[in-house]
């Protein structure tokens, strides 16, 4: 009698083709984790669809077996992957196709697999980018992954978030139905606008960490690559003048990226070379852009009198222009040293920020003993997400030490817990934030998403466990 298990990789493999499926060991270990330091989680078998057909004759196999599916992107979640183990890991990466690029809409629909970095490189052929393009993560992270995690990041500054550039979404739902969103869901219309019809069922999958279906295709505003661009860089003794000079320079929208360095950063990259870094308590770095020279020096000569004015001291740009080269390769992966590291992002008003600061190191105050022993780093970096700064509060440890993990899953916990109840709202949740936020939303708010996941998935198949759902 044929197991469960061959039973699924059969009929996957009548799906997709047994190239594309494995139930071998060391794939579903290479699947097993993310890039938290959290415990592995290995599913019964690993299939990498190459259309939104596939997906959906995927889920309804999953349907039929009672099996829970994983959702991945590009694998670089840095908060946990779903509880529990089994089940089938949907592997997206192989949709990673551009569709199509409207330009009468201004749009490019893609396959939500592609990942960031790639869909910048092929918009910007045509002579085109994504307003908001990407995470910090792009080079890796997909698509869809950003769109699950209404990822922050280049761009955000001026442009919102991914959710602000979302025209409209494919989406096989956990019934192994599919359903398009916005104008795409008229069989005759163009991709090109987000409300029409009803609510916007679009949003319904932004932020929503995969539970409600599996994202195949996105449809997101394009908008000419900018002609001209330059940079600020600022130093600052004094955090509260330093972020009154953001909220400013932000209430104008002047630069498309605003990213604020803290000590240890500054510190890092002053002796990397970077110059008027190296002693210095909190520095911003400006990247503004725009379609002619006369139009970028004189948002410029705007934001230094901004910083000027509350006590910036401007330095050689070389933080921000070097950044702009390699847009998705800071944070490295990897600490100083070579060390595992782990952030919780999370957006605050600009003006609460300093208090938010406070509150990290009386946490860590009390872990200060075991950090030193443990060889535990703590480094912060910000970037302005509208009207929000987005904290990157980094923990760095070697990995190799069992014991400094443990620890620094717990240190990172007792942050995350502190930085909800002082009003932190974060998007990107996975599994370790994700059950400490659905905490929080206790009563109606948590009753009536409940209500949407059981309705969607009646079987509990798609991400089980995510957001306590």
């Amino acid at each position: 009698m044929m197991s469960t298990t061959s039973a699924l990789v059969e009929a996957l493999s009548n799906i997709v083709g047994s190239r594309f499926v494995s139930d071998d060991i060391n794939v579903r270990l290479a699947y097993s984790r993310d890039a938290s330091p959290e415990p592995p989680r290995i599913c019964d078998v690993v299939v990498r669809p190459g259309s939104t057909e596939e997906v959906a004759e995927i889920v309804k196999v999953a349907n039929r077996f009672k099996t829970p599916i994983i959702i991945r992107g590009g694998g670089a979640n840095l908060v946990g992957l779903p509880p529990g183990s089994g089940g089938i890991t949907i592997d997206m990466t192989r949709m990673c196709n551009i569709v199509e690029i409207d330009e009468t809409s201004m749009t490019v629909t893609a396959q939500t697999g592609i990942n960031w970095s790639m869909l910048t490189y092929e918009l910007k052929k045509k002579g085109y980018r994504t307003p908001f393009y990407g995470p910090f993560s792009g080079g890796a992270a997909t698509l869809g992954g950003g769109i699950s995690n209404a990822s922050a990041g280049l761009g955000s500054a001026k442009y919102g978030t991914v959710a602000d550039i979302l025209v409209g979404l494919e989406v096989v739902l956990p019934t192994g139905d599919v359903i398009r969103t916005g104008s795409g869901a008229n069989p005759f219309a163009r991709k090109f606008a987000r409300w029409g019809f009803g609510p916007d069922m679009t949003g319904l999958f932004v932020g929503d960490q995969g539970i409600f279906g599996v994202k195949t295709e996105a449809t997101l505003k394009i908008m000419p690559w900018p002609d001209c661009w330059t940079f600020g860089s600022y130093t600052f003794q004094d955090l509260e003048k330093c972020c009154r000079a953001i909220y400013e320079v932000q209430l104008k929208h002047i630069p498309v990226n605003i990213i604020l360095l803290e000590p240890d950063f500054n510190r890092l990259f002053g002796k990397a070379g970077f110059r008027g870094l190296a002693d210095v308590p909190f520095s911003v770095h400006l990247h503004i852009e725009g379609y002619s020279k006369d139009e970028v020096d004189k948002l410029k000569a705007e934001a230094d009198e901004i910083m000027k004015k509350h006590g910036g001291n401007e330095v050689p740009p070389d933080f921000p222009s070097w950044n702009f080269t390699r847009p998705w390769e800071w944070p490295p992966r990897t600490g100083p040293l070579g060390q595992a590291w782990i952030t919780a992002c999370y957006k605050v008003p600009i003006l609460d920020y300093p208090a938010h600061r406070d509150m990290w190191y009386r946490v860590l105050d009390k872990y200060k003993d075991v950090m030193k022993e443990k060889k535990i780093d703590f480094y912060v970096a910000s970037l302005v997400v509208e009207n929000a700064l987005d904290p990157m509060n980094v923990l760095y440890w070697f990995d190799e030490d069992e014991e400094a993990r443990e620890w620094v899953r717990k240190i990172w916990r007792d942050l995350i817990i502190n930085e909800i109840r002082n009003g932190a709202i974060h998007y990107w949740l996975g599994k370790v934030i994700g059950e400490r936020v659905a905490q929080t939303y206790t009563g109606t708010y948590f009753d009536f998403l409940r209500t949407i996941k059981r309705a969607l998935d009646p079987n509990g198949i798609i991400n089980p466990g995510l957001l306590l759902l």
